[in-house]
């Protein structure tokens, strides 16, 4: 049982760094870091989800994030086998810089990933709960 369980935590991490890879990949457009290359479509390719601060963090942290167009907002905080612990954000957003605290007081000690989906983008950060 414990074998099975590691297997499936070790498989989780896998994909949430893929899906997270990829969303930085895609979100570059292209953009290779050469001398004279920009972006000149006039919208920003800036979506951002931040660290948390605190972390490790007892028992609120704060999570901010950046979306460049407006959108459908979903921000969840998920445990290491992959259930939904909290939902955060879920709805429709304009552009902007947006926070929104995490009070965590009823769960348990321990590592706990969120990732937020906004359009084509997604990212998702780790952060640690101490008790």
């Amino acid at each position: 049982m414990i074998k099975k369980s590691v297997k499936i935590l070790i498989l989780l991490v896998i994909f949430l760094y893929g899906v997270n890879y990829n969303a930085e990949a895609n979100n570059n457009n292209g953009n290779t870091g050469k001398a004279g290359s920009k972006n000149t479509s006039g919208i920003s390719d800036d979506y951002r989800l931040y660290q948390n601060f605190p972390n490790p963090f007892n028992p609120a942290t704060i999570i901010n994030y950046k979306i460049n167009q407006s959108g459908f907002v979903s921000l969840n905080v998920y445990n290491l086998v992959g259930q939904v612990v909290k939902t955060l954000v879920s709805e429709y957003k304009e552009a902007g810089t947006y926070s929104t605290q995490f009070d965590a007081s009823e769960l348990s000690a321990g590592v706990y990933l969120y990732k937020l989906q906004v359009n084509n983008f997604t990212s998702v950060k780790r952060m640690t709960l101490i008790k």
